[in-house]
């Protein structure tokens, strides 16, 4: 009864009642004991008392405390798991201590008003991150390319005029420089396709992706093995702006990370959801360390978690030193939102 009683006062309180408890026991017993054990040493008496009363004294503040910063304990637990990044902590509010329990409660707002505005923010950071890639991308191909293919054409016409009459040696720096400039504007087609793919807009995922491998993997590295689900298939836009991006994060880490030899790409939809897996053959690593440390590796794979958290997917990524690596990524597609 007088334990039920407790539970629901604050912490001062049970701590105080506790003390007061063990007093009186303590002064109830020591007269007890005191005619009782009459003759006896009083210095025997004064230590048996004294490892008593301090033994009983630890006892019931340990009983008392021990269950009242439980609460405690996993709030430093949650706080360590968000250093890390892991926002979707929570603290179990079921503390009999009313202050404490007031207190996770407030932690668990704190949290998810954390949560809430980490994801506002990050939506906001990669929606501009995309518009500011289109507008240099706009630019680079309607002032740059155009200002370096005026120049081309410029320099053939030089080259023309100059072969009837000219040096050799200038006629062969004039075609030189044609040639510069030509590499210089397939540099750039790349780049600006880089910032923002055509395809992905125009054609979707899947051409995007084989564009991507295409382009910019083969024969570079290890060999990328592809198993795409129907090209003609679309998905929602910010779907499928994600899940590229993720994409590219995942395969470049393999390809500059990972000392592969073979990188298998598989992008699967079904009715609900899309799912990307990026598995290779190389190195391995530790996951949680790699995000923790915020090396290379944790910046991409960081990126990767950001992404899918706001697609309200779900990542898993399974590595180990010598193992090889296995990212595997699942995005809840909405009724209807299939196209």
């Amino acid at each position: 009864m007088v334990v039920g009683w407790l539970r629901g006062r604050p912490i001062m309180e049970k701590i105080l009642i506790a003390n007061a408890i063990v007093i009186l026991i303590g002064a109830i017993g020591g007269t007890y004991f005191t005619r009782r054990l009459e003759g006896q040493s009083g210095v025997a008496l004064t230590l048996i008392f004294l490892a008593s009363g301090l033994g009983i004294t630890i006892l019931a503040n340990w009983l008392v405390l021990r269950a009242t910063f439980r609460p405690l304990v996993e709030i430093s637990r949650a706080m360590e798991s968000i250093h890390k990044g892991e926002l979707h902590q929570r603290v179990a509010d079921k503390s009999s201590d009313p202050v404490l329990r007031s207190l996770s409660q407030s932690f668990n707002e704190m949290l998810v008003r954390l949560e809430n505005e980490s994801r506002q923010y990050s939506t906001r950071l990669f929606d501009s991150i995309e518009e500011e890639r289109r507008r240099i991308g706009r630019e680079l191909h309607d002032e740059t390319s155009q200002t370096l293919a005026a120049v081309l054409i410029s320099l053939d016409l030089a080259e023309k005029a100059l072969s009837r009459c000219g040096p050799p040696e200038v006629v062969q720096r004039v075609a030189t420089s044609k040639s510069l400039i030509s590499h210089t504007i397939e540099q750039l087609k790349l780049l600006v396709y880089d910032l923002r793919p055509v395809m992905l807009d125009d054609f979707g995922l899947v051409p995007a992706l084989r564009w991507y491998i295409q382009s910019h993997l083969e024969g570079v590295g290890p060999t990328i093995v592809t198993e795409f689900d129907d090209e003609g298939q679309r998905l929602p836009g910010n779907v499928e702006t994600g899940l590229y991006r993720i994409a590219q994060d995942t395969l470049t880490n393999a390809v500059r990370h990972a000392q592969a030899s073979k990188v298998v790409v598989r992008l699967e939809t079904k009715s609900g959801f899309a799912s990307l897996a990026v598995i290779d053959n190389g190195v391995g690593f530790d996951p949680g360390e790699a995000i923790y440390r915020g090396n290379h590796r944790g910046l991409g794979l960081l990126s990767v978690k950001e992404r899918v958290e706001l697609l309200d997917g779900t990542l898993n990524i399974e590595s180990a030193p010598g193992r090889g690596t296995r990212v595997y990524v699942v995005i809840p597609l909405a009724q209807g939102r299939q196209s």
